[in-house]
């Protein structure tokens, strides 16, 4: 089985395609096949990825890792929202609530968000 995964990113086809090379794995696998086409209304770009990777272990496996967040699918849905980011706003997005991102393995461990205390300059 195959994992895919879409996102539209605001930038041209030709930022998307050169950038990608710096995507974390598995986008940046060559088990990923991704495809483009301009969003509707102008709004950037259509990325669509098909990752030819499965879990090990067949359908238990399989189980296994969506349980504990390594399955391929939620690897490409994570990496791919990550490279968007880095696209859009530079950067990956924390929050004081899950300071280490979205990756599944880490909102096990997720806290939540409380307001920073004033510092004594406030």
């Amino acid at each position: 089985m195959s994992a895919a995964s879409a996102v539209t990113i605001n930038r041209s086809q030709e930022e998307i395609m050169a950038r990608l090379p710096e995507a974390e794995p598995p986008l940046s696998d060559e088990a990923a096949q991704a495809s483009f086409a301009p969003a509707p209304g102008n709004r950037g770009t259509e990325v669509r990825v098909v990752l030819d990777k499965t879990a090990p272990g067949g359908g238990l496996g399989q189980k296994v890792a969506a349980a504990v967040g390594t399955d391929p699918q939620r690897q490409l849905d994570d990496a791919l929202r990550r490279f968007k980011q880095v696209l859009e706003a530079g950067e990956v997005i924390r929050s004081e609530g899950s300071p280490e991102g979205t990756d599944a393995k880490q909102q096990r461990k997720q806290r939540p968000a409380e307001p920073v205390a004033p510092t004594s300059s406030d």
